[in-house]
Parts: C-alpha cells; sequence; structure tokens
C-alpha cells in the first residue's frame, strides 16, 4: 500500500485562493459602502443559530437575519447577515426594515448598511489574506554550511 504526499502546489494554490477570498471579501464590503446604492430591505426571518455562544459574557446568541429589497428594475433581491445578540429577540414580522447597500451591476452582492461601514473587521479580513499570500509564497533562503 502506496500513500501519497500532497502536492505542495496545489497546497500553495488553495492557500493563496483563500488569501485572495479574504482580500476581496474585506474590500468588497468597504466598496459597497461608497459605490453600492441604497435601498430598504424587509426583514423576512430572524434565526437563532445553534445554542448559547462560548463566550466569557452569558446570554450571547447567533442570529441569521434575512431580508429581501427591490431594485428599481422591480425585481425581488435576497440577502442575509450573522448578527450577535442577547437572548431577547423579536420574530420578524414583515414590518421591520432596514438599510442595505448593493451593487447595481450585481445587485446579489449586498449587505446591511452597518456593515458597510470601514472598520477593523474588513482591515482584518484584509490582513489575514495578505499574511496567507505572503507567508505561503515566501522562497526560502538558501544558506550555504562551511565545513
Amino acid at each position: 500500500m502506496q500513500t501519497t504526499k500532497s502536492n505542495p502546489l496545489f497546497i500553495r494554490f488553495f492557500l493563496s485562493l483563500l488569501g485572495f477570498a479574504f482580500i476581496a471579501w474585506g474590500l468588497t464590503t468597504v466598496a459597497l459602502g461608497f459605490l453600492g446604492e441604497k435601498e430598504t430591505a424587509v426583514i423576512t426571518d430572524i434565526r437563532r443559530e445553534r445554542g448559547e455562544r462560548n463566550e466569557v459574557k452569558r446570554g450571547r446568541y447567533t442570529y441569521i437575519i434575512s431580508y429581501t429589497f427591490t431594485i428599481p428594475g422591480g425585481k425581488n433581491i435576497s440577502g442575509s447577515t450573522r448578527q450577535i445578540g442577547n437572548a431577547v429577540f423579536l420574530k420578524a414580522d414583515g414590518k421591520s426594515k432596514t438599510a442595505v447597500r448593493y451593487f447595481s451591476f450585481f445587485p446579489s452582492i449586498n449587505a446591511p448598511e452597518q456593515d458597510t461601514k470601514p472598520g477593523f473587521g474588513q482591515l482584518i479580513l484584509v490582513a489575514t489574506g495578505c499574511f496567507l499570500i505572503y507567508i505561503i509564497n515566501m522562497r526560502k533562503k538558501k544558506t550555504i554550511q562551511k565545513i
């Protein structure tokens, strides 16, 4: 029985691709804030994900919030986001609204307006992506050993 090692080139390619994805995610949310169109969305569903978060502060949960908005052409676009909150939350009644930003040329890329403001989270995503790309593609220095 023969075992094969993973191809180092494939691993470098995969981790570089992951780094580019982190950079794109961080920059896209910031670009939505500056270049995106603003629309009002109706919150359609709020679900609590799993159980209580494993944090020092007790009683915090992750919620998935789904929303729908209509673009000027009359097409309905759906989106969702995650939010951390306490144990008390309201059910979606179809009347709650929130502001969203989207690209007019591709409205499927959208986010709630509060997530599109430049912040520490986007900086961490871009820095992580740059670090992954740099560290995986870094050339090792050849050293000459003296005898």
